[in-house]
């Protein structure tokens, strides 16, 4: 497969360039994930609401995805944003599919700075996410039944991953480290929107 290769440029460029598409590739994984979860659903084999933490995944294909994770911050720019959900310590940019091979999803970068402990909790009622912690340490709170609201925290750290259908509420907080994550939004709802995120009350 194309994904699994990658290609030295020969021409176009003033110097060599590797040529290796990690952004389709972050898509595509993403978007796979993100039907599965829904199909799974759908089926009665899951809750709606349903959240789910891995360690260092890795694709059947693939295999370790961090390297691919990382390279998409050096090699496709991306202009960072702050305050970020109307956070100070929180910036973000956004790779919209739309804009590069069509689509209605999303990967957002985010950069939480240390000590970051002011994003509410909150629910994305219209969208599903899939995160990848691309580097640093933080804490992941979550209700594990919104009805019982009962509120859970796990540590999430460097190749850790998450994935969490709408209507989960949640949030991350950092206390002495910095976290950057990859997150995959489908479909991608505006920031400004007022169906991007519904506050906890």
């Amino acid at each position: 497969m194309l994904a699994l290769s990658a290609f030295n440029v020969l021409s176009g460029v003033t110097a060599p360039v590797i040529w290796h598409s990690a952004l389709t590739t972050m898509f595509r994984v993403c978007r796979e994930i993100a039907a599965s979860v829904s199909a799974d659903i759908r089926a009665g084999r899951f809750p709606d609401g349903i959240c789910a933490h891995c360690r260092d995944y890795r694709h059947p294909e693939l295999g370790d995805l961090r390297p691919q994770v990382r390279s998409l911050y050096d090699e496709y720019p991306l202009k960072m944003e702050s305050p970020f959900e109307e956070v100070e310590n929180i910036s973000g940019g956004v790779w919209r599919a739309s804009e590069i091979l069509g689509g209605d999803d999303a990967l957002l970068r985010l950069h939480f700075q240390k000590r970051t402990l002011d994003l509410p909790l909150h629910s994305h009622d219209y969208s599903d996410r899939v995160i990848f912690v691309t580097e640093g340490r933080g804490e992941f709170e979550y209700f594990a039944d919104s009805r019982e609201r009962e509120l859970n925290s796990i540590e999430v750290e460097t190749g850790d991953v998450l994935v969490f259908s709408r209507g989960t509420v949640h949030s991350f907080r950092t206390s002495e480290d910095d976290l950057q994550l990859l997150s995959y939004h489908s479909p991608y709802i505006e920031l400004s929107h007022h169906r991007q995120f519904t506050l906890l009350h």
